[in-house]
């Protein structure tokens, strides 16, 4: 499978949004969001910076939202 490109914090907080069912700080440089299954997780990441793909892919992990799901929402965001 292809390797994750690079999200601005736009987009990731559209990701969250999209796969999670509850979110919280957007805007600020730490999200918690809650998984489809009831699992919290937190995201410290910066407004202003990019996600570069080797934290996205933990970012994936722990938000509970598998490649495919991701590609899927990437193709057509």
């Amino acid at each position: 499978m292809a390797s994750l490109p690079e999200l601005s914090y736009r987009e990731l907080v559209s990701l969250l949004r999209r796969f999670c069912q509850e979110l919280r700080g957007e805007g600020s440089p730490v999200i918690v969001g809650k998984t489809r299954s009831g699992k919290s997780f937190t995201v410290h990441h910066h407004p202003g910076h990019a996600v570069y793909p080797e934290k996205l892919a933990k970012i994936l992990k722990y938000a509970e939202i598998s490649r495919e799901q991701f590609w899927e929402w990437f193709r057509g965001a």
